[in-house]
C-alpha cells in the first residue's frame, strides 16, 4: 500500500495510506528526566483521586447530614415535641 492512493466514494478526493514502522521500546534509550517527570506525573494523579474521593465522601456525609437536620426541623416546625429517635435496646418494646 506505501504511497498507492485509495479512491473515496466521489472519486474527487484520495486518501493516502501510511505504513506505521513498529516501536521497540525494549531497546529505546532510558531519559531519566522523562522518567521523573512520569514518576511525578503518577504522583499528581494518585493524589487528585484520593482528594477526588475525599471531597465525595464529606459531601455524602454532609448531604446526609443535612437530610437528618431538615427531618428534626420539620418536625418540630409541625409542632410535635417527641421528634428525637429513641434508641431502644434489642428485645424491648
Amino acid at each position: 500500500m506505501g504511497d498507492e492512493k485509495l479512491p473515496t466514494g466521489n472519486g474527487n478526493e484520495k486518501i493516502v495510506a501510511f505504513k506505521r514502522k513498529p516501536v521497540d521500546h525494549d531497546n529505546a534509550p532510558a531519559d531519566p528526566k522523562a522518567e521523573i517527570e512520569e514518576n511525578a506525573r503518577i504522583r499528581s494523579n494518585i493524589f487528585a483521586l484520593a482528594l477526588a474521593a475525599v471531597l465525595v465522601l464529606v459531601g455524602w456525609l454532609l448531604v446526609k447530614k443535612l437530610g437528618e437536620t431538615t427531618r428534626m426541623e420539620d418536625c418540630l416546625m409541625s409542632g410535635r415535641t417527641n421528634c428525637a429517635p429513641i434508641a431502644a435496646k434489642p428485645g424491648e418494646e
